[in-house]
């Protein structure tokens, strides 16, 4: 009875160690039959994939290639824009000088035509040397001095030319000197030399050459104020005063 109990217990043993081994072995089978289907999946997902990227990197290169395209093509416009622009300007500068010189021809044949004009109407012909040595010695001689004041100086300049014994041209007239003294105090101390001629000048210069004569004759004039006396007495001993107008007093 025992031994028979004992066989009965290791059959039972042995039976669920047999199914024990099956189910295990059913596991393990599962178990590789889901690697094997993950494995497949990844070889297949690995075999798709690498097409997925070569798609990708062509999109990005062709893109990349569009932008380097614009950005060539916008660099070639702003270069061209800058090109036009300046050979736009270099013709308005161009344009600009040949207006300016044809303004200048014109403004100087303008200037021609008046000094021609001015020349016909003077009684008094003068070189241009003359008429320089005249407009620098009234400005010299009359700057605070209104139209007829100035005039009157080259009223008496053009008096003693006629005369005939101060010089043979006005230049000569206006740097006479007796026994070496100027017959004008500007020649004397070189002033003629550095004014600056006004317009107010040259219109009395004009105005006198053209024959407007208030001088009575004079040939000889003096500011008092400013004159050496014993040259005032000189005057006065032997000179006729005519009149005196501001501060110059005029004598033939």
């Amino acid at each position: 009875m025992g031994g028979m109990n004992r066989i009965r217990v290791i059959a039972v043993v042995l039976s669920m160690v047999l199914l024990l081994l099956g189910a295990s072995g059913n596991t393990n089978d599962e178990t590789r039959n889901k690697a094997d289907s993950y494995e497949s999946e990844s070889q297949e997902e690995t075999k798709a994939q690498p097409a997925g990227l070569i798609i990708a990197e062509a999109g990005e290169t062709y893109i990349e290639e569009i932008r380097q395209a614009e950005a060539e093509a916008a660099r070639i416009a702003e270069a061209e824009a800058a090109e036009a622009a300046r050979i736009a300007e270099e013709a308005a500068r161009i344009a600009e000088i040949e207006a300016a010189g044809a303004d200048m021809e014109y403004v100087e044949a303008l200037e021609e035509e008046r000094e021609a004009e001015a020349m016909a109407r003077r009684v008094v012909q003068v070189s241009e040397e003359d008429y320089t040595a005249l407009i620098k010695l009234v400005e010299a001689e009359a700057s605070g001095e209104d139209i007829k004041g100035r005039m009157l100086v080259a009223n008496v300049v053009i008096n003693r030319l006629e005369a005939g014994r101060f010089g043979s041209s006005i230049k000569e007239v206006i740097y006479q000197r007796v026994d070496g003294r100027a017959q004008f105090s500007p020649v004397g101390t070189g002033k003629i030399e550095r004014v600056k001629v006004s317009e107010k000048t040259v219109e009395a210069v004009e105005r006198a050459l053209c024959g407007e004569d208030e001088s009575q004759g004079a040939l000889y004039f003096a500011a008092r104020a400013y004159a050496d006396p014993g040259n005032m007495a000189w005057f006065d001993r032997n000179l006729t005063r005519l009149f005196s107008y501001h501060g110059h007093e005029f004598f033939i």
